[in-house]
């Protein structure tokens, strides 16, 4: 019952021992709901075993038909198979000298494609460093430039330096402008002396004129995809539809045979396919699966009733107590036993 119904066995274990134990004149309204959840969960379980095994038997019956038909059909596949394959030899032989040349147009297309699209990535890469460049200059240099930052704000101002520092390393400004302009723009504007305004000036000016550079390397490259990779992949596809024409006729006939041959080889290929005795296998693996568990369920429900049924004479004596108790002990988690509770509940 704990793998059909975890949730609710768990629940209902510490409460099922007293419940069981109780004469029937003497339950209580929970204790017989108790009782009643579980014999529902008996019922529930030992229906859900005799359905899969249905279900199990009606899956075997339903494979040995399809067995049946397929063998049937297998010696017909056959025949045609031999014939689609004859029509599929000839064409392939008129059709190898244009497979060839497509080949080649079409490899010589792959390599132009490969080369455009390293092209593209490179464009791309210094797109995006210009754009990176450009969002420096004009949030993060204005910010630390004006002193836009209040002096709580030190850290988001240091950030912002940092970044110009290192775009500044970017540009290969002197290693004097790079050194001098941290401790400058950390003053505020209207602090700054005469050397340290010429700093932020000679800083601006090699930001911008970083910028600049890289936008036209961005250009320049764009412009020299369309000179270069971009007509080399135009001149491939033209030669590879060229190629595609001289092949149309040949392709034609040989597509229809290959084609028309392909699937009496797969149908062929399906009747005899080893998935029938592998499913014929399973089916009859999972129907002996759940007439065990049915069997199982059957006879550890058994040894429960027999267990639990209240003997003819003696119902009080010792010896039926002690029966009673050690099967409650049984049916409790190991971790309940030593609990403080568990006396109290007991008594209870």
């Amino acid at each position: 019952l704990a793998q059909h119904a975890p949730a609710d066995i768990d629940t209902l274990r510490p409460a099922l021992p007293q419940a069981l134990g109780a004469k029937a004149e003497e339950q209580h309204s929970f204790q017989q709901m108790v009782l009643d959840t579980f014999k529902k969960l008996i019922a529930d379980a030992g229906g859900s075993r005799a359905a899969a095994v249905q279900t199990a038997e009606a899956a075997v019956i339903e494979h040995q038909a399809l067995e049946a038909d397929a063998a049937a059909k297998l010696e017909a596949a056959q025949q045609e198979e031999s014939a689609m394959k004859q029509c599929e030899v000839d064409a392939t032989g008129a059709l190898a000298a244009a497979e060839e040349g497509l080949r080649s147009a079409d490899g010589a297309l792959g390599v132009a494609k490969e080369a455009l699209a390293s092209a593209e990535g490179a464009a791309r890469a210094k797109g995006e460093a210009a754009r990176a460049a450009e969002g420096v200059v004009g949030d993060e240099w204005i910010v630390i430039k004006d002193g836009a930052l209040a002096g709580k704000d030190w850290r988001a101002r240091d950030k912002h330096i940092k970044k110009v520092v290192a775009l500044l390393g970017e540009a290969t400004a002197p290693a004097s402008l790079c050194a001098a302009a941290p401790a400058t723009l950390k003053e505020r504007p209207e602090n700054r002396g005469p050397f340290a305004k010429a700093t932020v000036d000679h800083t601006e000016q090699a930001l911008h004129k970083h910028v600049a550079a890289l936008l036209a390397e961005r250009d320049a490259a764009v412009a020299a995809i369309k000179l270069t990779e971009a007509q080399g992949v135009a001149a491939a596809q033209c030669a590879l539809e060229e190629a595609s024409s001289r092949l149309s006729a040949a392709q034609d006939a040989s597509i229809s045979a290959q084609n028309a041959w392909v699937e009496a080889n797969a149908r062929v290929s399906g009747f005899k396919s080893e998935k029938l005795s592998q499913r014929r296998e399973e089916v009859a693996a999972q129907l002996e699966e759940a007439r065990a568990a049915e069997k199982n369920f059957q006879a550890v429900l058994a040894t429960f009733e027999a267990s639990t049924a209240p003997p003819a004479a003696g119902a009080d004596s010792p010896v039926a107590l002690e029966t009673t108790s050690a099967a409650t002990a049984t049916a409790q988690p190991a971790a309940g036993a030593d609990s403080p509770g568990a006396p109290e509940t007991t008594g209870a």
